[in-house]
């Protein structure tokens, strides 16, 4: 619904070509203590091997040579499994800071990784047809619904157009309205897209491994 504000972080919608999303995620060990908590459709980067929040809007290095950073993403949060001290195994789609030192053990993290991912998202504004093929800066980080556990990432409208951006605008989202005010469509207040990650932001497309 763009209709009003409700970010909602990413969601994956097909792949490049039209394929069909298959669910496929892969799941990474976190080994060391998380500054931030992890909350569905949060896009997440690699540091020493363990996913972690970016901190800001991600883009390529500046060189095609150059190494990849913690800020460049590996994928999107799609949930997590944990040893809970009291609950036992706990499947969740939402980690909170600091989860080794609340007792969690055994902690997974669940990453849709694929570079060729076409991701929903909303902005945070207006953006219009027009804007096809144009890049754009994420903002929303660190933070999350504490109610429903979804991200609150959303595209920066005030970046659209930008020569280097973290995403690239590859369609909207086209809903009929059920309701009154449930539609979506370009244009509106709220616009709901689809992109894709712009080239060199994701970890898997820069150069070096490191």
């Amino acid at each position: 619904m763009a209709q009003k504000a409700g970010p909602y972080g990413f969601r994956i919608a097909k792949m490049l070509g039209d394929v069909p999303f298959s669910g496929g995620i892969h799941t990474i060990p976190l080994n060391v203590t998380n500054t931030y908590a992890f909350y569905f459709g949060d896009p997440l980067g690699l540091s020493g091997g363990n996913p972690v929040a970016l901190t800001a809007s991600p883009v390529p290095p500046a060189t095609y040579l150059a190494a990849a950073t913690a800020n460049n993403p590996i994928g999107i949060f799609m949930g997590c499994s944990y040893q809970d001290p009291k609950m036992g195994f706990v499947n969740d789609q939402f980690l909170p800071a600091n989860a080794a030192g609340l007792g969690y053990t055994n902690i997974q993290i669940k990453v849709f990784d694929s570079p060729s991912a076409v991701m929903q998202i909303q902005a945070n504004g207006i953006v219009t047809v027009d804007k096809i093929g144009m890049n754009a800066g994420l903002t929303g980080f660190h933070g999350g619904n504490a109610q429903i556990k979804n991200s609150v990432c959303v595209v920066d409208t005030a970046t659209v157009g930008t020569a280097v951006g973290a995403v690239r605008i590859y369609d909207f989202v086209y809903t009929p309205s059920p309701a009154p005010g449930m539609s979506s469509q370009p244009g509106d207040p709220f616009t709901d897209l689809l992109v894709i990650w712009a080239p060199g932001v994701h970890r898997y497309a820069v150069s070096q491994g490191l």
